[in-house]
């Protein structure tokens, strides 16, 4: 078996999604925009750390080429990264591997995150963030008790009814200008020993859990038992779960429009 931080956290949150992105493996057709976003950024900091340049879509995304160009003027001169999209395994226990990509692996070997937020990144951002349980995962993969992230705030600003995509581009990269600290900066994030040591243990355990549960389902037929919904998940962050059109009534022998299965991409 393999796991992900995300798959955890997909498990974790409601065991139906679960069931539809890795059992069934059914992933949506059209990306949700947010997703699309991030991508896009991303790719432009890889991009800016392989090459010393980026090339943004100015056009057509104007927002998500501000936020890297504000990444490239306040970030890039004082944080150095010595590899971008750094896939990784650790063996977690005997059939058992933990694996996905670390954003980046700085200068002296910490893991670096990059992260998009709407929210300002104060205070209380930076408290919620120790929540995370990414970052203990993280911290085991790499053998590393500290981390980096690199958070930037999305534009709040809009853009104008005759302003043109360059002119709003330069209007988000100025917005960055004004109380900077709260909209783009890195945060460097301890974890104790023993926090990561249960850490551990805990996603040993969360893997024998989804074993179990896979093969209940399978084998008893019970899946829409096993796999039941958490409905506090149903809208969480403000937007319909990307399977709230099947979820009430999955056949796993039709096929549906809006998805494809993952070996499909």
């Amino acid at each position: 078996m393999r796991l992900s931080a995300s798959k955890v956290k997909c498990y974790k949150a409601c065991k139906r999604a679960y069931y539809f992105r890795y059992v069934e493996e059914l992933v949506p057709v059209e990306a949700a925009q947010p997703l699309i976003d991030g991508s896009n950024y991303h790719a432009m900091i890889e991009q800016l750390y392989k090459n010393g340049w980026f090339e943004a879509d100015v056009e057509n995304n104007p927002k998500i080429a501000a936020m890297a160009a504000a990444y490239e003027k306040y970030i890039y001169p004082q944080f150095k990264v010595k590899a971008a999209e750094e896939w990784f395994e650790y063996n977690l226990t005997d059939g058992v591997q933990l694996v996905g990509r670390f954003d980046g692996i700085a200068e002296d070997g910490l893991i670096v995150e990059h992260k998009t937020t709407s929210a300002d990144v104060d205070d209380e951002y930076i408290y919620n963030l120790q929540w995370d349980e990414q970052i203990l995962t993280y911290m085991l993969a790499s053998g590393k008790n500290e981390m980096y992230y690199t958070v930037c705030k999305k534009p709040t600003i809009r853009q104008k009814q005759n302003e043109t995509s360059e002119q709003y581009y330069q209007r988000c990269c100025e917005w960055y200008g004004e109380d900077t600290e709260k909209k783009i900066r890195v945060i460097k994030v301890t974890r104790s020993n023993k926090e990561i040591a249960e850490h551990k243990a805990s996603l040993e355990y969360i893997a024998r859990c989804m074993q179990r549960d896979e093969e209940l389902g399978k084998e008893q037929g019970k899946d829409k038992q096993v796999f039941y919904r958490n409905c506090s998940q149903c809208t969480a962050y403000g937007r319909k779960c990307e399977f709230a059109s099947i979820c009430l009534d999955y056949d796993p022998k039709l096929e549906y429009v809006e998805f494809k299965k993952k070996e499909e991409q």
